[in-house]
């Protein structure tokens, strides 16, 4: 079968179209898409269309109940459509839904189908039925809710592989893996667009990035996926990393973030999904914010093994597929504390035992970051804004909690905190009042973004060691990759990944 094309798609008038289609076809797109809906301009489509070009164009004038732009009556878009077909773009896209199929003469018919609302159950029924139509390649695209949504999809297009020209979609934030896996499962194409700010559709990404974060151009069927699971995950800079981690040790694997629903119930549905079919190739996973503890219910429901620190903790941050099938947790967070504790200026490494440590929060990561601290002989206080939370935490772990109001009196030679305060976009807050923040007390912030929070600034700003979360977030990340891969991680390559701009 051949491979999968990526085609971009133009939506803006401005710049020049000629101009938007030489970028395109600079950034590696196969071919492009005419959105004559949202350009507007048909007689510039026109203008285009007649000049010389050896790459093929999709022409889509697409209505407004399919989430299209278009203004006019639905003849004027049909005698539209016709006129531009009539100059031999190559492909015209007409939804399936329309009453009357307009004429295309030589160009091969994309026939769609838009759900703007939900994927539904068989998003697989929907293909079939697209399939008896006549069409030289069928589209769909749905909406996805979460990722377990654009996986379903992946596995409607890939039963349908070898049997037709398939594009098939998730559109939104969720359905990335859909549009970047469509390599993988057999796509006739997938789509994406020529910059920032230009997409054609919800989700959809741009040619640079997909194909430079993400690879495309080495995604294959033996293409191993491994991803960030959380809610939400849009602010992660886990593919960032990890793809560039990768790239550097020239494996074969994407990672790809994966919103799951902030239920256990909607984790545990995500999970048993992708645990029952091999051939998806999912060898690895992240945990983020709310599944920490949730997948440590889940492992134990299912019989799983946990590293010993993890079962502690009672939270997992990282999941991985063993050869026979099984999954197995632990907690990279615990470890990646411990690195950055020790590597700081203050305490020196191999003083953590005795220090006095405050906490701020009791989620994953903090149950991480105290298990680990406990274990290492150290005097742990927990401040939550949940006061019932802190005291299980502290009596499951061994510690102590007070009231949240009373962290500012706290007396602890390290302030750890393992909240979200501070973190993109509610930059401006801090969860520690200045007053407390003076030396020779260490400020440790596991939020990561922004690298320098408003509670590392003030805390600088007073004299403080400080240490920051992309430190524990990189530390943890390379003990991923080592668990994934059976290798050493290429830290360089995923500090630089940090380094650069994000998005």
């Amino acid at each position: 079968m051949t491979a999968t094309l990526l085609a971009v798609s133009i939506v803006d008038a401005e710049p020049p179209l000629h101009e938007q289609v030489a970028d395109a076809l600079r950034a590696g797109a196969d071919l492009i898409e005419l959105r004559v809906d949202r350009i507007g301009d048909v007689a510039a489509v026109e203008e285009l269309l007649r000049q010389p070009h050896d790459q093929p164009f999709i022409v889509t004038v697409r209505c407004a109940a399919e989430g299209g732009a278009w203004g006019g009556g639905e003849r004027e878009r049909l005698r539209v459509i016709e006129r531009l077909a009539s100059l031999a773009p190559g492909y015209v896209d007409v939804e399936a839904a329309v009453a009357r199929r307009p004429a295309i003469g030589g160009n091969r018919l994309i026939l769609s189908h838009h759900d703007l609302a939900a994927t539904p159950a068989d998003p697989g029924a929907v293909l079939d039925r697209l399939a008896g139509r006549g069409a030289d390649v069928i589209k769909a695209a749905f909406t996805a809710a979460d990722a377990l949504d654009a996986l379903r999809v992946l596995d409607a297009l890939r039963q349908r592989a070898g049997r037709s020209r398939t594009i098939a979609l998730a559109m939104g934030e969720a359905g990335l893996v859909s549009r970047v896996l469509a390599r993988k499962f057999g796509a006739f194409l997938t789509f994406a667009a020529p910059r920032p700010g230009s997409a054609s559709a919800p989700g959809q990404i741009t040619v640079s990035e997909l194909r430079q974060r993400y690879r495309w151009n080495t995604i294959g069927r033996a293409t191993r996926l491994f991803g960030v699971i959380g809610w939400p995950v849009a602010h992660s800079r886990g593919p960032q990393l990890h793809n560039a981690a990768l790239a550097a040790a020239d494996l074969d694997g994407v990672y790809l973030p994966m919103p799951v629903k902030p239920s256990y119930a909607d984790l545990a549905t995500f999970l048993d999904y992708v645990s029952a079919e091999p051939w998806r190739d999912l060898r690895g996973l992240s945990v983020t914010i709310p599944h920490k503890e949730h997948v440590a219910r889940w492992l134990a429901r299912r019989g799983d093994t946990l590293s010993p620190l993890a079962a502690r903790c009672g939270a997992v941050n990282t999941l991985v597929r063993t050869p026979g099938g099984r999954w197995r947790g632990a907690n990279t967070d615990a470890l990646g504390v411990l690195a950055a504790l020790e590597n700081a200026a203050e305490p020196a490494a191999g003083e953590l035992r005795g220090v006095a440590v405050d906490v701020l929060g009791a989620g994953g990561v903090a149950r991480a970051a105290v298990a680990a601290l406990v274990d290492r002989g150290c005097t742990v206080t927990i401040y939550n804004r949940s006061p019932e939370r802190a005291a299980r935490l502290a009596d499951e772990l061994g510690c102590r909690c007070l009231p949240w109001e009373r962290r500012a009196d706290g007396a602890g030679r390290v302030l750890i905190n393992c909240t979200s305060v501070g973190m993109t976009p509610h930059t401006a807050r801090t969860p520690m009042p200045r007053r407390r923040l003076a030396p020779p007390l260490v400020v440790f912030d596991t939020v990561y973004t922004p690298r320098q929070t408003r509670l590392l600034r003030e805390a600088a700003a007073a004299g403080c060691t400080t240490i920051d979360g992309e430190t524990l977030f990189v530390a943890q990340a390379a003990a991923q990759f080592s668990l994934w891969h059976d290798r050493p991680a290429p830290v360089g390559a995923m500090r630089a990944a940090l380094d650069a701009p994000h998005g």
